[in-house]
């Protein structure tokens, strides 16, 4: 059975800048997107890679695990990459509704749980794969302003991922994360721009990280030697400290 990378935010600017350096061409890649189908076709026909594309909300979780089960019949699903994210918009707690709560909860961390509930079965059976969650630096120190319900749920990702190492570890299934700093995206079209200019200001290398420097860690991560390598949250952060 043909090996697959399950990718969720599949059409990010990191999910679409790590899937262009991305080398292994007998990987088959299954592309969880919303929007920027585009990106996709790009990276079908000027790049080679052999791409599923499954259009999703992931507002709307009712038939997904349908879905992944679906897929894990055609594909063994060795690696997994979690991108999705919501629009992040600062604003003051006291005037952000639950449902945005809701929302952020279901797309980063429900999500995630509905999928790996099927893919890491197999997994298991296999004893091999390899999951990579990429969180913020927010969840290791450094002080969020006016992000309470983005940040909540990255923190409910990362106590995921540190259950899930504890109970998958002996199959050699290897979860990690990486926490980076402000990375140049469209990520940073709805941050205070006053704000993002004193972060970098301050910041040791006086600029924010790039999307290659975050795909590089990635990479390593999927395509290393290291089975001891596990359960990290790895920091990206420029040698800021919090």
């Amino acid at each position: 059975m043909k090996e697959a990378l399950l990718i969720t935010g599949a059409t990010s600017d990191l999910g679409y800048g790590y899937l262009k350096k991305f080398k292994d061409k007998n990987i088959t890649i299954i592309a969880f997107y919303y929007d920027f189908e585009e990106r996709l076709d790009d990276l079908i026909e000027n790049y080679g890679l052999n791409i599923v594309k499954i259009y999703f909300d992931f507002l709307c979780l009712d038939n997904l695990e349908e879905k992944v089960k679906e897929l894990s019949e055609k594909y063994f699903i060795s690696k997994v990459l979690h991108l999705s994210a919501p629009i992040v918009k600062q604003e003051r707690f006291n005037k952000i509704s639950k449902e945005v709560f809701y929302n952020d909860f279901t797309i980063q961390v429900v999500s995630l749980v509905e999928i790996l509930k099927i893919v890491l079965l197999r997994m298991k059976k296999e004893k091999k794969g390899k999951i990579v969650i990429v969180l913020t630096s927010y969840t290791v120190g450094a002080l969020p302003k006016f992000l309470s319900s983005y940040v909540t749920s990255k923190y409910a990702v990362m106590g995921f991922l540190k259950s899930l190492v504890s109970e998958y570890g002996q199959f050699n299934i290897q979860i990690n994360g990486i926490s980076p700093s402000m990375i140049q995206s469209k990520f940073l079209n709805n941050m205070d721009e006053r704000m993002v200019e004193m972060e970098i200001e301050k910041h040791p290398m006086k600029r924010t990280v790039t999307i290659d420097e975050v795909a590089e860690i990635i990479d390593y991560l999927f395509f290393n030697n290291n089975s001891f390598l596990n359960g990290n949250n790895i920091l990206l952060t420029g040698g800021e400290n919090f």
